[in-house]
């Protein structure tokens, strides 16, 4: 099954990965740029355009790969005797990607998941969360601080482009009722399904405009304020609302964009108390951070094999530690036991932080805001193959499951030499075929033996030869 939906997934984005490739080629060609065009990999390495074209579906999580790269130069991470934690801290998500001792990502057993599908495309192992510089900031009805998973256009970047914003927000605060700060812009989609949608597209225009203005001749504002959600969700519209950018902003960390805008929805927030504005604004940056570690320790514990389906209390014992960060000192300390690496283009703002809850130094490595595209450049050609070899009950002898099929033996010598000299050739050739020049093929053999008979006996259970090929770099 996972091979038919691997197999259906890549023919979809065949034709996706082309135009964009011959879209870089054209671009290149105009440039005057003619050197060899690489791609990276879900596992972060380097292939050829060609390779990709063929393959798009082993470029998904390129992105979080390539920052992984990115990040493992950038903070010297293989030098590091300990395994490192990637923070990677975007717009719109963070992701979670850890590397072993020698700096190297760590590859998910299972494969890739795209669209809901499982795939056999082996990828880094990441956990990506809604979290970001531009996530919706908000109170729920009971008044708990909501940031995320959903994506807003910030304020402050909004009424830099369109200085009808800021009249917008003022309008809000006038009207003294507690309310989101959110200014409604027309969507890119035009695709109107009854006459409140039509309604909305009418009464907006081309010009921003605040959720009360555009409800104000409906009977049922709650119901409208959910159709104007659901609008938002289909990009008929879009918002611009309160986001942890618009606190850094506001409070004057960040040099960006427009700063009244920022304090204007921090006013809004804050039930129109300017004196609550760094209050709040504070609150929402140790939330973010707070929310990264939770996901940041849930991820880890995973990792190490800690099943939270069987321990119910375990969430809520991370929510007390985190809870207790605000005393002096803390009740409860949370510990990583790892290098903490933040990349990203809003890192800086709260890597530190998430450093100190986790009771390590964070590294903020230079350039780190560009971790991905550094990755990018400093990324090398590697592919790896595995061969399973397992005994056959029924008549004796082994069974080699190679790539271009299977192969039994009578020996398993037999079988582990065979599958040797088939694949060292064969690895070279796709290696070349995906863009390498040297390529240089390394194999290792691991056996899986159980005790039987008391512990006096061993029998064989199955035996994988892993197969490297990588650039050499010597020449």
């Amino acid at each position: 099954m996972k091979r038919a939906t691997t197999a259906e997934l890549n023919a979809g984005l065949i034709p996706i990965i082309i135009e964009l490739l011959n879209s870089v080629e054209d671009v290149c060609a105009r440039l005057g740029i003619n050197v060899p065009i690489m791609v990276v990999r879900s596992d972060g390495s380097l292939v050829s355009m060609d390779w990709a074209r063929v393959h798009p579906i082993e470029t998904v999580l390129s992105g979080p790969a390539a920052s992984a790269i990115g990040a493992c130069y950038l903070a010297k991470a293989a030098g590091f005797a300990r395994g490192s934690c990637i923070v990677d801290i975007g717009g719109t998500t963070t992701d979670i990607i850890y590397l072993d001792e020698g700096g190297h990502p760590v590859i998910g057993t299972r494969g890739t998941t795209v669209g809901g599908h499982h795939t056999l495309v082996k990828s880094i192992d990441i956990f990506t969360f809604g979290l970001g510089g531009d996530s919706r900031v908000r109170f729920s009805k009971d008044k708990e601080l909501l940031i995320g998973p959903r994506r807003v256009r910030s304020l402050c970047s909004a009424a830099a482009d369109n200085s009808e914003v800021i009249s917008c927000l003022k309008d809000i605060l006038a009207e003294g009722t507690s309310q989101e700060p959110i200014v409604v812009f027309r969507g890119e989609k035009c695709r109107v399904s009854d006459s409140f949608e039509k309604r909305i597209l009418s009464a907006l225009g081309d010009r921003p405009s605040n959720v009360s203005r555009l409800l104000k001749d409906e009977r049922l504002l709650n119901m409208g304020t959910i159709q104007l959600e659901e609008m938002e969700k289909r990009g008929l519209i879009q918002f611009a609302a309160f986001t942890p950018t618009d606190a850094l902003v506001a409070l004057g960390r960040l040099s960006k964009w427009d700063s009244c805008a920022s304090e204007l929805g921090a006013r809004i927030l804050a039930g129109g108390n300017l004196e609550s504005v760094a209050g709040l604004c504070t609150l929402v940056c140790e939330k973010v951070s707070q929310l990264a570690v939770k996901n940041i320790f849930v991820k880890r514990l995973s990792t190490q094999g800690f099943d939270f389906a069987r321990h119910n209390g375990a969430i809520s014992l991370i929510d007390f530690a985190l809870s207790s960060q605000t005393s002096l000192p803390p009740a409860l300390l949370l510990k990583l036991n790892t290098e903490l690496i933040g990349v990203g283009a809003p890192s800086w703002a709260f890597i530190p932080r998430i450093g100190e809850i986790l009771s390590e130094e964070a590294i903020q490595p230079e350039n780190a805001g560009v971790a991905g595209a550094v990755g990018a450049a400093v990324g090398t050609f590697f592919l790896r193959y595995s061969v399973l070899i397992t005994p056959l009950a029924a008549d004796g002898g082994y069974r080699a499951h190679l790539p271009v099929g299977i192969k039994d033996f009578e020996h398993l010598d037999e079988a582990v030499s065979h599958t040797v000299e088939a694949l060292v050739p064969w690895g070279t050739e796709r290696a070349l075929n995906a863009g390498a020049k040297r390529p240089v093929v390394c194999h290792k053999r691991e056996d899986t033996e159980a005790l039987v008979a008391g512990g006096i006996r061993k029998i064989h259970l199955s035996t994988h030869i892993y197969f490297d090929v990588s650039e050499d770099l010597a020449k």
